[in-house]
C-alpha cells in the first residue's frame, strides 16, 4: 500500500495532468509561432522578383517566325508545344516556370 493518503495521491496526480496540460500549450503556441514565421517569409519571398525575371529576354522562349501551334500540352510544370513550321514540324518543351526552352524536337 501507498504511504499517501487518497486525498494526497489525487492532488499529485491533478499536479501532474496541470503540467501535462500546460507542456502541450506551450508546444501548441512554438507550433503556431513556426506556421506565422512561415507564412511571413513565404509572402515576403512572393514580393521580390524571381531570378528568372532578371534574366535577359533572349533566354526565354518565343516561337519561330510564321510558326502555328499545332497542339498544346501541359506536363509537371512543362508546356509542350507541337508547331508547324516552314521547315516542318516540331515539337517545343517550355518551363513554365521563367519560359525558357528545356527541349526542341524536329
Amino acid at each position: 500500500m501507498s504511504d499517501m493518503s487518497p486525498a494526497q495521491d489525487g492532488a499529485s496526480g491533478q499536479r501532474l495532468l496541470k503540467a501535462v496540460v500546460i507542456g502541450l500549450g506551450a508546444l501548441i503556441v512554438i507550433a503556431l509561432a513556426f506556421v506565422a514565421f512561415g507564412m511571413v517569409a513565404k509572402f515576403q519571398r512572393l514580393g521580390r522578383p524571381a531570378a528568372a525575371d532578371a534574366q535577359s529576354s533572349s533566354q526565354v522562349f518565343s516561337l519561330p517566325k510564321g510558326a502555328r501551334i499545332v497542339e498544346m500540352q501541359t506536363a509537371s510544370s512543362r508546356l509542350i508545344l507541337r508547331l508547324r513550321t516552314a521547315q516542318g514540324e516540331e515539337i517545343d518543351v517550355v518551363d513554365t516556370e521563367d519560359g525558357h526552352l528545356v527541349a526542341r524536337i524536329r
